[in-house]
């Protein structure tokens, strides 16, 4: 009996220590688990600051090419006109000519990570991808032409009131096709941008004081407000073609975009060129350049240059932020080119060129402010759920 006694003490003790054992093991499991899973989640935090800092990287480089090139082209031409230049042609062909220095970047080879592999099997085929670009490119070209038209129909004032509207209405088909969140914050931004741009139309100007007939408006205003919706849409669309067709976010198809839509309004500028008969004027034209030849051709190369980093900017904008946002910054920059003019070519600044870039300010500083807020509410919502993980844990 006494054996059994003893016996049964001692298995008692191994147990004992069997369940402390194992109780220490599991306490240890568990703070392991916890370390790693805070060292995964500060490496999470980590990859996604640093993945925004990325993507705020590139928008303010989008920014700069759109704001520069967007100055620097429309300052040369300006001095185009100004020298001796006359062919409408000409100034189109120079807005989209650059397309031809994105090819080495395009042609470059990138290296691709896994996920950017599996994305490359569901590319749409090369028939879908020159249909998109094709009736882009056509877009813009109907566009242009209208405001062209719109210019020639009626006074400066009412053309720049109504060509104002297209931001108004970008937000409308932004909204409809794209998803658009339309706060207060970005209402009050679309209508102080959209004002700044057709503030013109309290100036007094020489030129709106003949008199213009009521079918010349009528033609003017249809056109004008045709440009004016369709190149909102033409952003929305395109927004719509990287979300729905290419389904991809990277820079290169930013680059293949604006090259291949570039690309195609050159041909349709070289097609009306010389279809029009002004390619023979060409060379008198340059002749007659008040700076000389070499004036000229600079101009226009540089020129090339800077409407292609343009329009590089904004496609870029369009993937990285939204199509409303890239009209957002174009319209602000609308609004700070007098500034450049009055620098460069000696302008004279008036108090409405001041009230339009205050006003542009102010509506590009709202929806900026907007993103601010989005941003905060999603670092929220990630820090509401972390708590509510350690809660379970």
């Amino acid at each position: 009996m006494g054996t059994l006694f003893l016996a049964s003490e001692e298995e008692q003790d191994v147990y004992r220590g069997n369940v402390g054992t194992a109780a220490h093991i599991d306490v240890c499991t568990l703070f392991e688990e916890a370390e790693r899973t805070e060292s995964s989640e500060n490496a999470d935090n980590s990859s996604v600051q640093s993945s925004k800092f990325v993507l705020w990287l590139q928008i303010f480089i989008f920014t700069f090419f759109i704001l520069g090139g967007q100055a620097v082209g429309t300052l040369l031409g300006r001095v185009y006109y100004e020298q001796g230049g006359k062919s409408r042609w000409i100034a189109t062909f120079a807005q989209t000519a650059g397309f031809s220095i994105l090819l080495p970047f395009i042609c470059y080879p990138s290296t691709k990570n896994h996920n950017e592999q599996e994305l490359i099997i569901h590319q749409p085929s090369i028939f879908v991808r020159a249909s998109v670009y094709i009736f882009l490119g056509l877009f813009q070209v109907a566009n242009s032409m209208s405001f062209t038209v719109g210019v020639q129909y009626l006074p400066a004032s009412t053309y720049s009131l109504i060509s104002g509207t297209q931001l108004a209405f970008n937000a409308i088909t932004s909204f409809l096709l794209n998803g658009q969140k339309i706060t207060a914050i970005i209402l009050n931004s679309v209508v102080l941008l959209s004002f700044s741009s057709s503030v013109v139309i309290f100036q007094n100007e020489t030129g709106d004081s003949g008199e213009i007939s009521q079918k010349s408006l009528l033609i003017g205003f249809a056109v004008t407000t045709f440009g004016s919706l369709g190149y909102a849409l033409q952003f929305s669309l395109t927004e719509l073609a990287f979300q729905k067709v290419f389904k991809s976010s990277t820079l290169k198809e930013v680059l293949k975009m604006s090259f291949f839509i570039g690309f195609f309004v050159t041909i349709a500028s070289l097609t009306g060129l010389f279809a029009s008969g002004n390619w023979r004027d060409l060379e008198k034209e340059m002749g007659e350049y008040r700076t000389g030849k070499s004036s000229y051709v600079i101009n226009l190369v540089c020129s090339a240059i800077a409407w292609q980093l343009y329009a590089l900017g904004s496609f870029g904008l369009v993937l990285k932020a939204s199509s409303l946002f890239s009209n957002v910054i174009i319209n602000f920059g609308g609004s700070i080119v007098p500034i450049f003019a009055m620098v460069f070519l000696k302008d004279r600044i008036t108090g409405l060129k001041v009230f339009s870039l205050l006003l542009g300010l102010w509506g590009y500083t709202s929806y900026i402010y907007q993103h601010y807020l989005d941003d905060l509410q999603a670092k929220t919502s990630v820090i509401i759920a972390s708590d509510n993980q350690d809660d379970d844990f």
